[in-house]
C-alpha cells in the first residue's frame, strides 16, 4: 500500500515550505515533517497563527542563515579546535538572536505564545566580543587576536619586503640567463626561472624543472636563509592561530547548552515562520482542533492547483453524517475533492495553515487511509482490481473510529454487479466501525445508501448540461449522474451508437434510478429555495444591524453635543454676568472718563452672541461649502462632503458630524462679530512645511487639517505648496479640488507633474 503522504502529494507542500526556510536545522525538520501530538499541535497552531499576524503587521523575523551546530560541539568535546568558519556560524546565531530580540521588543503583549519562545533565547555578549576580537569579516584571523600573532605578522611583513628587494636585485643581476623576468614561488620558496642550459651560472638550490625541461627553478643562495626564516615565522604563525582558535573553542564549549538551545529555538522559529509565510501566501487560515468529531472546511481549495483557477468547495462531516458518497461524471473532480480533504487534514495535523475562507474545524485523526488511483502492480502480479482489494483488506483490518478513510471508485475493475455488491458491503462495514469515510462511485445502489442508511450522506460534482462540461463544484446531499452518454457525445463518439445506447438504457432503466433522479430534482429545488431564504435573511439582519449602529452613533453624538452646548452656554452666561457686574461698578464711578466709558461699552458688546441665528433658505439645494442646519438635533455647521447616504458637517466648535440629507436644510452663512474673525497667527513662524500628506485620513478629517495648513501657509507668506492625497478611490482628491475652487487667495492649482506625485498630488499657487 502506497504511503499516504505520497498519495496525497504532501512532499510538494514540503518543498514550498522549505522555500521559506532560512536555517539548516529548520529545513531538516520540514523535510521530516509528520503528525504532531494533539497537545503539541494545539500549541504549534497558536504559534503559527500569531506568526502570520506578526508577519502581516511587521514583517518576518530577521532570521539569518543558521547552520546545525551539534557536530561542532562533538568535535570540540574531542579536544579539537573549531575552524574560523565553524566559529563564525556560532557567532551568526548570536547575531541573529540579538536582531530578533530587538525586532520583537514591545510586541510581546500582542503575541504571548511567541514571546514565550523568544524570551528563552540567550544572548552571550562576552563570547560575541571574544569572537569579534579574533575573526575578521572575511573569516581571517585578525593581527590583534594576540600580541604574539601581531608580532609574528609584523616580522613576516618586514622579512617579505627585504626578500622582495633582494629578488628584484637578483633578477636584474641574472636577467640574461632567466626564461622569465619575474620570480615565482615553488614549494613555498621564492625561486628564479633560469634557462636550463645556463643553470650552472646561478648558485643555489634547484627546486623543480618545467615540463618542457626548458626552465630550471633555482633558489639563489642569498635567498635561502631568508626563505628559511620566513618558513619558521609562518609555522609559528600557524601554531599561534591554532592556539587562539583552541582557546576560543574552549570558551565556546563552556556555553554549549545555551548555544545548542538557541540553535534549536531558531530552527523552531524558522519552521513556524515558514509555515506562517506559506499560510499568508495562500490566503489561508490556521485550523481549529475540535474535541467533537468533525470535518468542517469552508471553501477549501486544493493547495497544489493554481489558486487563480481552482474551484473552492465546502465539506462537512460530523458524528451524525460521517460517511460521504460522491457521485458524478468522470473527470468531474471527484478524486480532487477527496484528495483535497485528505491533504488538508494531513497538513493541519502537521501544523500548516489551510487554503480556506475561514478557519477549518477539524477533529484529530490517528490515521488517514486511502485507496486512490491505479493499484496495478506488475512486480507483485496484481491487476488493478486485485490491487484495490489488497488495499481494502489492509484498511478494514486496521481502521478504527478515530481514522479517516478515502476510497476512489469503490468496487470498480470487476463485474459491475459483484463490484456494486462488494462496495455496499464495504461501506456498511466501515459505517459500523464509525470511521469518517469519503468514497467516490458511479453505482446506483451506493446512491440509495446515501438516502437510506444512517450516518451516510450523498454528494455530487455539478455538471453543466448545456455546455456538457463539469463545473468541479461539490453539492452536498445530492447524488449525481455519471453523464456517460453526454461525455461520449462531447468527445465525438458516433451518434448512432449513442442513440442505441440511450434506447437500451431507457428499456432497462431501474425504478431506483428514476427515484434518484426525482429526488435529485426535488433536492435541487429545495436547496435553491433554502439558499434564497438564507440570503434574504442575512441581508435583512445586515441592514437592521447597520440601522441600529447608525442610530446608536447619532444618539451618542446628540448626547455629547447637548453636554458640550450646556457647558459653553454656562461659560458664556458666566462671562457676560462678570462683565456686566464690572461695567455697572465702573459706570457708578463719578470720576469715570469718556474714553473709559466707551471701552466698557465695547467690552459689553463683545458679550453678545458670537453667531446669530441663521436664516433657513427653504428648498435650495445643498452643496459642499454651504452652511446648513440639521433641525432634528439643532446642529449647525459647514458641509464638507456629500454622499448618497448623507452629508458631513463641521460645527462651529470643530466637531465633525454625519447626518441624513433628508433633515438637512441650507442656511445663510453665519454673521460673526469681528472679534471671532481674527486669527492670531505668528507671521514670523517659518516652520510651515511645503507639503501636506493626507493619505489614510477620512475626508472630513483631511479637510479640517487642510484648512488649518492653508491658514498657516498664508500666514508664513508661502507661495506654493503640495497636497498629497494619493489616488485610491478618488474621494480625497475630489474633496481637495472642491475645497480649493473659488478660494479668493488661490491663484491656481494643478495635478503634480513627474517627480511631484502625478495625479496623486495637487500643487497649489497662492496670490
Amino acid at each position: 500500500m502506497k504511503a499516504i503522504e505520497l498519495l496525497l502529494e504532501f512532499p510538494l507542500i514540503q518543498r514550498r515550505l522549505i522555500s521559506y526556510s532560512h536555517t539548516s536545522l529548520g529545513t531538516k525538520r520540514l523535510n521530516d515533517l509528520g503528525f504532531l501530538g494533539v497537545e503539541e499541535l494545539k500549541e504549534h497552531l497558536q504559534l503559527v497563527d500569531e506568526m502570520m499576524s506578526l508577519i502581516i503587521r511587521y514583517g518576518a523575523l530577521p532570521i539569518l542563515n543558521s547552520q546545525i551546530l551539534e557536530p561542532y560541539f562533538v568535535k570540540a568535546q574531542k579536544g579539537a579546535a573549531l575552524n574560523a568558519s565553524e566559529i563564525h556560524d556560532i557567532y551568526s546565531d548570536l547575531q541573529t538572536i540579538g536582531q530578533i530580540l530587538s525586532f520583537f521588543k514591545g510586541k510581546a503583549p500582542s503575541y504571548p505564545n511567541l514571546s514565550l519562545i523568544i524570551n528563552r533565547l540567550t544572548e552571550a555578549p562576552t563570547l560575541s566580543m571574544a569572537i569579534e576580537k579574533v575573526l575578521a569579516p572575511d573569516l581571517s584571523i585578525k593581527d590583534s587576536a594576540s600580541p604574539l600573532l601581531n608580532k609574528l605578522r609584523h616580522q613576516k611583513r618586514s622579512l617579505e619586503q627585504k626578500m622582495l628587494a633582494l629578488v628584484n636585485k637578483l633578477t636584474e643581476q641574472y636577467q640574461s640567463v632567466l626564461s622569465d623576468k619575474q620570480a615565482v614561488v615553488r614549494n613555498g620558496h621564492m625561486v628564479l626561472p633560469v634557462l636550463t642550459q645556463e643553470k650552472q651560472r646561478v648558485e643555489g638550490i634547484i627546486h623543480a624543472m618545467s615540463d618542457t625541461g626548458y626552465t630550471t627553478f633555482i633558489e639563489p643562495t642569498p635567498l635561502v636563509m631568508l626563505n628559511n626564516e620566513l618558513y619558521v615565522l609562518t609555522q609559528q604563525e600557524i601554531e599561534e592561530i591554532h592556539r587562539i582558535l583552541l582557546a576560543l573553542t574552549q570558551e565556546i564549549l563552556l556555553l554549549e547548552s545555551p548555544l545548542l538551545a538557541n540553535n534549536d529555538l531558531l530552527a523552531l522559529l524558522d519552521v513556524i515562520g515558514a509555515k506562517a509565510q506559506y499560510g499568508n501566501a495562500i490566503n489561508g487560515f490556521v485550523g481549529q482542533i475540535k474535541t467533537d468529531r468533525i470535518i468542517n472546511l469552508f471553501n477549501a481549495r486544493h493547495p497544489l492547483i493554481d489558486q487563480s483557477v481552482v474551484v473552492p468547495n465546502s465539506f462537512y462531516l460530523n458524528e451524525d453524517k460521517r460517511l460521504v458518497i460522491i457521485t458524478g461524471p468522470n473527470a468531474g473532480g471527484k478524486t480532487v475533492a477527496m484528495k483535497t480533504v485528505g491533504l488538508l487534514v494531513y497538513m493541519h495535523q502537521c501544523g500548516i495553515p489551510l487554503p480556506t475562507d475561514r478557519p477549518a474545524e477539524l477533529s484529530y485523526f490517528d490515521h488517514i487511509y486511502a485507496d486512490i488511483g491505479d493499484s496495478q502492480s506488475l512486480m507483485d502480479h496484481l491487476s488493478t482490481f486485485a490491487g484495490h482489494i489488497a488495499n481494502l483488506a489492509t484498511i478494514v483490518t486496521k481502521v478504527t473510529r478515530l481514522d479517516l478513510v478515502l476510497i476512489d471508485e469503490l468496487g470498480t475493475g470487476t463485474d459491475p454487479q459483484e463490484g456494486e455488491a462488494l462496495a455496499v458491503a464495504v461501506l456498511r462495514y466501515l459505517a459500523q466501525k464509525q470511521a469518517f469515510v469519503i468514497v467516490s462511485s458511479h453505482f446506483a445502489m451506493l446512491k440509495q445508501l446515501g438516502f437510506s442508511e444512517p450516518g451516510m450522506r450523498n454528494a455530487s460534482m455539478r455538471f453543466d448540461e448545456k455546455k456538457l462540461t463539469p463545473t468541479y463544484e461539490l453539492v452536498l446531499d445530492t447524488p449525481g449522474r455519471s453523464y456517460g452518454l453526454e461525455m461520449a457525445y462531447r468527445y465525438g463518439l458516433d451518434e448512432t451508437i449513442i442513440n442505441q445506447a440511450e434506447t437500451i438504457m431507457a428499456s432497462n432503466q431501474a425504478t431506483a434510478s428514476k427515484l434518484i433522479d426525482d429526488l435529485q430534482r426535488e433536492l435541487d429545488l429545495q436547496r435553491e429555495k433554502s439558499l434564497e431564504m438564507a440570503n434574504a435573511e442575512q441581508e435583512i439582519k445586515a441592514r437592521l444591524n447597520e440601522t441600529l449602529m447608525a442610530q446608536e452613533k447619532i444618539n451618542q453624538a446628540f448626547e455629547t453635543l447637548k453636554a458640550d452646548f450646556a457647558i459653553e452656554r454656562a461659560k458664556l452666561v458666566a462671562e457676560a454676568t462678570r462683565k456686566a457686574n464690572e461695567a455697572v461698578a465702573a459706570l457708578s464711578n463719578p470720576h469715570l472718563k469718556l474714553h473709559e466709558a466707551i471701552a466698557i461699552k465695547r467690552n459689553l458688546e463683545a458679550t453678545d452672541d458670537i453667531e446669530q441665528p441663521p436664516t433657513i433658505l427653504e428648498g435650495e439645494p445643498i452643496s459642499i461649502g454651504d452652511y446648513a442646519i440639521y433641525e432634528q438635533l439643532g446642529l449647525r455647521g459647514k458641509v464638507i462632503s456629500i454622499t448618497k447616504k448623507g452629508a458631513t458637517i463641521v460645527t462651529n466648535d470643530g466637531k465633525t458630524i454625519k447626518v441624513n440629507l433628508d433633515n438637512l436644510k441650507k442656511t445663510e452663512a453665519p454673521i460673526r462679530s469681528e472679534q471671532t474673525k481674527i486669527r492670531y497667527i505668528n507671521r514670523n513662524d517659518t516652520r510651515v512645511p511645503l507639503e501636506l500628506n493626507l493619505i489614510g485620513q477620512r475626508v472630513d478629517e483631511a479637510l479640517n487639517n487642510l484648512d488649518q495648513y492653508i491658514d498657516s501657509a498664508l500666514a508664513s507668506n508661502v507661495k506654493r505648496v503640495r497636497i498629497i492625497h494619493g489616488l485610491g478611490t478618488g474621494a480625497l482628491r475630489k474633496a481637495v479640488t472642491n475645497y480649493l475652487q473659488g478660494k479668493p487667495y488661490v491663484a491656481s492649482f494643478r495635478d503634480g507633474e513627474q517627480g511631484e506625485g502625478g495625479a496623486g498630488a495637487t500643487v497649489v499657487f497662492f496670490k
